[in-house]
This record gives structure tokens, sequence and C-alpha cells, in this order.
């Protein structure tokens, strides 16, 4: 047997070894036999009854999941079935049923196309990612329409699931039987259901291995590093060996974070922290509450508007920000206007193409040019706010005071309406903005007095500040969040918003990296929101420092010229003053 190793995005981390059950891949069909004009009903029924028949499926595999599991996974058949009640959806099918005359394998085929074509306009992985589910709910229906055609099953055996692209409720329905060790795909990112699920059910998971399923067969031997991304198919065993090792490092550390989760964030002097968690459906509150968070950091509010062709309802918009207040109980949960646009653009909105999308109408930008549409979502989340009180308006992509006097003046026009319809709200809910641009930056101790806190999304402030792309490989090594500028940066909005005694937080990736995060605590920052996987490890290392130590750490730093000093001076500084900071990382 012959060996290779393969490089991919660890989505799940973690390290199993064992053997291969390579999932079968649903294509669907590009024949175009036609049909007579009277068999066009026949055709039209048959879809009728595959729908239904699909519909009943996914309702059985929510309530087996929900049993399984949990509820808090069986979200997914939740997003499904309302795909599947989408009447844009099955109309645009039907109507080409009936235009084209054929059948319905066909239309289902083709209505795939036009939405897949749809999906690769969109830049943002998140995004990019939502197709999986229409493509899942579109693969049932085209199963259904032969009620003998089924995919092949596993044996119960504990197994590496390997696959082209594993669909949302494959996934849920294999991962959640308990033998699944671990996941390879061809295919996917650290945003798809997949990779959440594999996340919250502590399964590693590696994709965008590219050519997996055609390296290997069933019975093969296979290790998946989903901690650092790497997939070995076939090794020898003093790899094998090598790997077993490290699984066991691993599992202890696990072992130690899952009892950090439990514990009071506070450094060892007795200084009071806050994790919480950025999240993107509301059913992942609960994961996060369990690895520690102590509120809801980030909601991303998009993917509202991934699965549809016209726009979200009111009553749609509250649905959601409703469940997520529930799942929080007493917790904040910090609720982020749409931030659409730019690279994220969507045929709802009809966007003109822009020569420089991330420069361009996005964001806050947006909002105000779609205020129907921006009023329609502030006043569900207006609404959900009444429920617990645990609610707060995020407001992306600001750089001026204007902006925050325009949003206020509308979010008062919709509590003044609201008033009149009898709608209960929280009438002091807080309103927060995002520093996220450059220009707010530099401002932010003047922004800070016209709000009630403040956020910082360094993932977008540093790659405007540094002028890179992060993305772009050729020049993301200057993307460098310890650079000595970026350093000052969030020391002056750090310390305007301390002056101000208003809330500040981080929600962008330096909050879940542990050197980073020290740097943030020395410079003031309390609060830190992030994939929730991240907390236990970004606790422990929190955990291990003395605040005024970590202080004056970072004054030094302050004053060194690149980020390669900054790095040195910090790992060498930590080490000797606070090792177990290190040491609470080193597995990870």
């Amino acid at each position: 047997m012959e060996y290779f190793r393969l490089r991919g995005t660890g989505v799940s981390p973690g390290i199993a070894v064992g053997e291969v059950l390579l999932s079968e891949r649903i294509v669907f069909t590009s024949r175009k036999n036609g049909i007579k004009k009277e068999y066009i009903g026949r055709e039209l029924k048959r879809l009728d009854v595959s729908i239904h028949r699909t519909g009943k499926q996914l309702k059985k595999l929510k309530e087996e999941i929900g049993k399984r599991v949990g509820s808090d996974h069986s979200f997914i058949f939740e997003a499904h079935l309302f795909i599947l009640q989408d009447n844009c959806l099955i109309s645009r099918i039907k109507e080409i049923i009936k235009d084209e005359r054929c059948r319905a394998e066909r239309a289902i085929s083709k209505v795939f196309e036009e939405y897949s074509r749809m999906f690769k306009s969109i830049e943002d992985e998140y995004f990019k990612q939502r197709e999986y589910d229409l493509k899942d709910v579109l693969s049932k229906i085209y199963l259904n329409l032969k009620s003998d055609k089924k995919l092949k099953e596993d044996d119960g055996k504990e197994k590496i699931l390997v696959a082209h692209d594993l669909l949302p409720s494959e996934a849920a329905s294999r991962l959640s039987k308990g033998n699944v060790l671990a996941v390879a795909l061809d295919i996917g990112g650290t945003t798809s259901h997949t990779a959440i699920l594999a996340r919250s059910l502590n399964i590693p998971a590696v994709m965008g291995l590219s050519q997996v399923t055609r390296k290997v067969k069933d019975g093969d031997t296979l290790i998946v590093d989903g901690t650092n991304g790497e997939v070995l198919i076939n090794p020898p065993l003093a790899i094998r060996r090598e790997f077993g090792s490290k699984q066991k490092k691993y599992d202890s550390y696990v072992r130690e974070l899952k009892k950090t989760a439990k514990l009071e964030s506070r450094t060892l002097d007795r200084v009071r922290f806050f994790p919480f968690a950025n999240i993107e459906l509301p059913e992942e509150a609960d994961l996060a509450f369990s690895m520690g968070a102590e509120g809801v950091g980030l909601f991303r509010t998009e993917f509202i508007f991934f699965q549809r062709k016209d726009l979200p309802s009111e009553q749609e918009h509250y649905k959601i920000y409703s469940q997520v207040a529930k799942n929080a109980g007493k917790k904040p949960v910090y609720i982020r206007t749409v931030d659409i646009g730019g690279e994220k653009n969507f045929p709802q909105l009809s966007i003109e193409k822009e020569p420089n999308p991330a420069l361009g109408l996005r964001g806050f930008r947006l909002s105000l040019r779609e205020r129907k549409h921006f009023k329609i979502q502030l006043r569900a989340i207006l609404r959900a706010s009444a429920l617990y009180k645990n609610v707060r308006i995020m407001l992306p992509m600001i750089t001026g005071i204007e902006e925050i006097e325009e949003a206020k003046l509308i979010i008062g026009e919709i509590k003044e309406e609201l008033k009149d319809q009898k709608f209960k709200y929280d009438e002091n809910i807080p309103l927060g903005i995002m520093i996220e641009v450059p220009a707010a930056a530099a401002v932010s101790d003047s922004l800070v007095k016209e709000v009630d806190y403040i956020s910082i999304g360094t993932n977008d402030l540093i790659q405007y500040y540094l002028a890179v792309d992060r993305s772009n490989e050729l020049v993301s090594y200057l993307f460098k969040p310890l650079h000595p500028s970026v350093l000052r940066l969030l020391k002056f909005i750090i310390d305007s918003a301390n002056k101000e005694k208003k809330e500040v937080t981080v929600c962008g990736e330096m909050a879940a990296d542990p050197l980073s995060a020290l740097a943030l605590l020395g410079l003031g920052m309390k609060r830190f929101s992030m994939n929730p996987i991240f907390i236990p490890k970004i606790k422990k290392t929190l955990r291990s420092v003395e605040y005024k130590s970590v202080q004056m750490i970072v004054e030094k730093a302050l004053a060194l010229k690149t980020a390669r000093e900054v790095e040195e001076h910090f790992l060498e500084s930590v080490l000797s003053k606070h090792p177990e900071a290190l040491l609470a990382t080193e597995a990870s």
C-alpha cells in the first residue's frame, strides 16, 4: 500500500487513526431527455411525492438526532425544512419541467446549477458553505424520485469517514452515531455545518484536501490530524506510533481544558476577564456556554440571507434572535446588524459590482442605502430584546460620528413605531459599534462617547491598517497582529474606552491566539470574543498569568521596532515569569 501525506485545513482539532469508510458522491444528471406534453403532469406528481417523502425524512432525522446528541445538533434539519418550504425554489423546478418538458431529475439538476453560479460569485467563505445546505435538500428530493435508491450505509464499526463533500444531513446522521473517528473531505471549510458539528462532537476533521477520495479506498489506514490540517494515508508503523503518542498527549490536553471551562475567569492576581463566543447559528450558543463562554460577543446575522432568493421577513428575523436570546438566558448577546456588501454580495439586494469592494458599499453603509430592510432587522432585534433584556445592537463598518447619529435617529423612529403598535422592547437596549476601520480607530476617543460599548474587529482593522490582504499569499506574511504600530493603535482604542468607563471587546482572531490574547490583556483588554472551541485554551492561558506582570511586558513591547522583536520579547518574558501560560497552549 502506497504512503501519501496530504495537507488541508484543520477545521476540528484532534488526532485519530483508523480504517477508511469512503462515502459515495451524489452526481446530478446532465441528460436533457425530453418528455411528451401529456407526461408533464406525471413528472409534477413525481416531484410532489418526492418532496413530501423528503419532508418526512427530514422531520424523522431531526427527531433521531435530537434524541442521540441533543436538540442543539438537530438545527441543520430546521434549516433544511425551511429550504424545502421555499416556494421560489420549488416553483422554479416545476417551471423548468413545464417549459422544457423534461424529467424532474433534469429540472432539479438545472436549478442546482443556477444556484451554484450564484454561490460561486460570492467570495466570503461562510456564505460559500451554504451551497451545501441547498445541495443537501435537492439531493434528497433527487434520490426520493426513485424510492429504491439509497446511499451506501456503514457497517457500524469505528472508521474514518472520507468523502468529496459531505452533505450536512449526512454529516449529522453519521457523525452522531458515535462510530466516526474522524472526517476527511476533498472540499469544505471551517464554517460548514460538517465542521461546526465535528467541533461540537469533538471529532477531528480536515477539509480542503482536494484529492483524498482519489487516493484512498475502503479499508485503507488513515491518520487525521485536525489540529495541523494533515491526513496521512497508509502511514508506516513508525509514523503511526509517533501519532499515537501525539494523540494521547492531545487527549490529555483536552481533558485539562474541559476542566478549565468550568473555572473562574480570573488571572493569578484575581483580575477578572470575560470570554465570549462568536457564533453564526442560534444552536451554537449551547456549545459556546459548555466551553466556558460568558456571553455571545458576536452573533453574525448574515446566514439568514444565505438560503433564499427573496429577503427575510421581520418575523423570520425575530424568531432567530429570540431563540439566541432564550438560549443565552441572562448572558449578554451582541447582535451585529447585517454585514454584507463588498465581497459578501447577494442578488436579493441588487448591489452593483464595484472595482474595489473591500472599500465600497458594505456593512452599515449598505444598511443606510437599504434602509427599509435595515429597519426590518432592527425592529426584530428590538422586539427580541424584550424577552430577557440581554440583547445588544452592534453596527459594523462605522467610520464616523455622523453614522452613529443617523443610526440613533432610525432606532428612535422604530421605538416609537413599536410603542404605537403595542410591541414591547428593552427601552435601554445598549448600542455599540465595530471598530474595524482605521478612521474609526483614530477617533475612537470621540466615538466611544456616543455609544454604550465598542468592539474591535481586529481582522479587518489590521488588514486595512497595514494595507495587507491576509488571504493573498503574495503579501499575507506582512499581516502581523503584533506589529508595534498595531499594538499602539489598539492601546489608544482600549485606553479611550476604559477612560470613559465603557465596555470594550475584541472579536477578531487575535482573541483566539494565546500570545495575542496576552498582549491584549496587557493593553487593558478584559473582554475576548472568539470561536467557542478556542475559549478553554485562552481561558487557561489568561488564568496562568498575573495581570500586572503582563502589563509590564507589554509596556516594554510598545517601545520595540518590529513584530519579530515583539514576539521574541513576549515569548522570553512570559516563559521566564509565567511558563504555565505557554505550557497551556503547546498541545494546540
